[in-house]
């Protein structure tokens, strides 16, 4: 979670918070956060996200940073958007997944700004309690499992609008957050397990579901393959005729890879850091206008992704 600085309002009007949304599904992909639940307020925000690559703070940067970015040239403004580095609590998903859920989807409707959650649209209570296809990126699966096989969404519903958790109400208002929320046994496992054998890690992974990346040479060999080129004629830059598959392997290097720009661009050679950025933002651009090409991003997607997981 975040929140601008000094309270100040971060989503202005829809395309803020369309922007925001964007951003998430980029973090899903590039950074595979499995996102369960989101609520997007005026002056913060809430996401209950699963990071099987051990990887938040990156994702988060990258999500921080951009949407700061995006704000300041929007605004005209300059400086840090939100209040510092982002806040971010373990949990104990078998006893708070639900309920740390219910408290992330009250959130307009505890501020006075609906009558009810369904009506707020910048939350994902709406998948959850209507009978709307969520986005690839959300999983809502887990949390509605909880409720058996039939009429999941009316009993998640009825859940949520059951009662208020005195417990977090008390938990999130804590002047200084506790990092875990979770038993006491859970914490006990953590401190354990994670902080005291492996204090040297910052971050925990999901070993139980660990996605794989493709690697660059894969997604080259599948770009080639595509476009009928060879693997070595996309590490060509052609400034004068130009070399769209030679653009596409970047992005979607950039999008899948989970690799640094930096690795990416040295991989292809003769382009830099931000000649990666300058792609990703190129290619999302000219799909919206260009059918053919948003059919062959689409396409390969799939391919590239057709990978195996471990563990799913």
């Amino acid at each position: 979670m975040n929140r601008g600085t000094s309270r100040v309002i971060v989503f202005h009007d829809d395309d803020d918070y369309k922007k925001f949304s964007n951003l998430l599904l980029q973090i899903h992909r590039r950074y595979r956060f499995e996102i369960h639940a989101y609520c997007l307020m005026p002056n913060h925000y809430h996401i209950l996200t699963c990071t099987p690559l051990a990887n938040l703070s990156r994702g988060m940067r990258h999500l921080d940073g951009l949407y700061t970015q995006y704000y300041n040239r929007k605004y005209k403004k300059d400086g840090a958007l939100f209040r510092g580095r982002y806040k971010s609590i373990l949990v104990d998903a078998e006893n708070y997944l639900l309920r740390l859920s219910r408290y992330i989807h009250l959130n307009p409707f505890k501020a006075g700004l609906v009558k009810h959650p369904a009506k707020y649209l910048w939350s994902s209570y709406q998948f959850y309690s209507k009978n709307i296809m969520p986005p690839d990126w959300l999983y809502t699966k887990e949390t509605l499992s909880r409720f058996g096989t039939k009429q999941q969404k009316n009993k998640y519903s009825l859940f949520v609008m059951e009662k208020t958790d005195n417990e977090l109400e008390s938990f999130y208002r804590r002047t200084k957050l506790l990092p875990i929320l979770g038993s006491d046994i859970f914490r006990n496992q953590i401190s354990e397990t994670y902080i005291t054998k492996h204090n040297h890690s910052k971050e925990i992974s999901d070993h139980k579901n660990t996605y794989i990346p493709p690697t660059l040479l894969y997604i080259c060999k599948t770009v080639s393959k595509y476009y009928h080129v060879s693997p070595e004629s996309l590490k060509i830059a052609d400034r004068m005729k130009g070399n769209l598959p030679r653009t596409i392997a970047i992005y979607f290097a950039a999008e899948l890879s989970c690799k640094k720009f930096k690795i990416i661009a040295d991989f292809f050679q003769n382009t830099s850091n931000k000649g990666v950025s300058q792609v990703i933002y190129r290619i999302n651009k000219l799909k919206t206008s260009i059918p053919s090409l948003a059919n062959d991003i689409k396409n390969l997607y799939k391919l590239i992704q057709s990978i195996p997981f471990v563990g799913c």
